[in-house]
């Protein structure tokens, strides 16, 4: 039996989202990945058909003949990148996530590139980051039919901190190299948050879509690209109060696109960690319930956090990854 395996990060922090969709002819993101990683076991073997399996979900499926495929909704995203590899009988997916379901950290697109990942190596594809991102992205639109920008499965294959210039559905990656002290202090100051509301990004999606056709909202995508490249400007000038006002213009342009971006819990959140010490504040990913991302002022974080476990919430870990995708074969 071969194994490989594959591990993916998940995005957080994501200035300019929204303008990474086929609704903006040209957008800008800035976003960072975290040390929460999307793990893929593939074996191939004696199998006498497919079977994938999620640790976190509990939920299993076995497809004997994937010309017969079908999508219910019950680990769908495996089962497209299994009828686009090619593969018919003899594998078992197996996975399991750092991050909980529906956080808004990207973690679908994770789980995408870390399957397109470990079966890229399998059939030894020889595949860039950025090929491998673009192809587990085409799972989501084309395969799937769901509404998805392109800058989680970038950030995922690539991990750090990366500025996207978006020309929907390709882009160009910049990534940033943050000196030491800056790098440290986010590290410190990051208190990301698990509202314990899960979204789903698609239904989101949908919501925020049917406002732009109407023509409402649109000078607010040009508001989150501006706030992207402010917040890149403030990071290579190692400017964090300058960083922090772009994450605050970018929730409030954020918010402007559909009122269930926001929500009850995520406002008390914002209201308390404000009184605690944060100086930024954004909702990750679409909005609606998942993860948000804070900036404490420094020596402040342990207020801010405290102040998110009084609330019942959840922190989660927000140290960087700089590793973006690995894929390793176990002997």
């Amino acid at each position: 039996m071969q194994i490989f395996r594959a591990r993916a990060p998940v995005r957080f922090c994501d200035l300019g989202g929204w303008t990474d969709t086929r609704l903006v002819p040209s957008g800008a993101v800035l976003n960072f990945t975290a040390i929460l990683y999307t793990h893929v076991t593939l074996q191939v073997g004696a199998f006498s058909g497919i079977t994938i399996e999620s640790f976190d979900t509990r939920e299993q499926a076995h497809i004997r003949d994937i010309r017969q495929v079908e999508y219910n909704n019950v680990l769908d995203l495996f089962k497209a990148a299994i009828k686009r590899s090619g593969i018919k009988r003899g594998v078992r997916i197996t996975v399991s996530s750092d991050a909980p379901p529906g956080s808004g950290l990207g973690s679908s697109a994770a789980l995408g590139v870390a399957t397109m990942g470990a079966l890229a190596r399998y059939l030894q594809w020889h595949v860039l980051p950025y090929e491998v991102a673009r192809e587990s992205q085409a799972l989501e639109v084309e395969e799937l039919g769901l509404e998805c920008g392109v800058q989680d499965q970038l950030a995922s294959a690539y991990g750090g901190v990366n500025f996207m210039e978006v020309t929907y559905p390709h882009a160009r990656v910049l990534p940033l190299a943050l000196d030491i002290p800056t790098q440290c202090e986010l590290e410190d100051r990051f208190v990301l948050v698990y509202t314990g509301r899960s979204h789903f990004s698609s239904e989101m999606h949908q919501k925020v879509i049917a406002e732009y056709e109407a023509g409402h909202n649109r000078q607010h995508f040009v508001r989150l690209a501006e706030c992207a490249m402010r917040g890149k400007e403030a990071l290579l000038s190692q400017d964090l109060d300058a960083f922090a006002e772009a994450m605050n213009e970018n929730w409030a342009a954020q918010k402007a696109l559909h009122p269930d971006i926001t929500t009850p819990d995520i406002e008390a959140l914002y209201e308390k960690t404000t009184a605690a010490g944060a100086v930024g504040f954004k909702a990750n990913g679409a909005g609606g319930g998942g993860t948000v991302t804070i900036l404490s002022q420094r020596n402040r974080d342990h207020q801010v956090r405290q102040a998110v476990e009084e609330l019942g919430m959840t922190v989660l870990p927000s140290k960087l990854d700089f590793s973006g995708l690995r894929v390793w074969e176990c002997s």
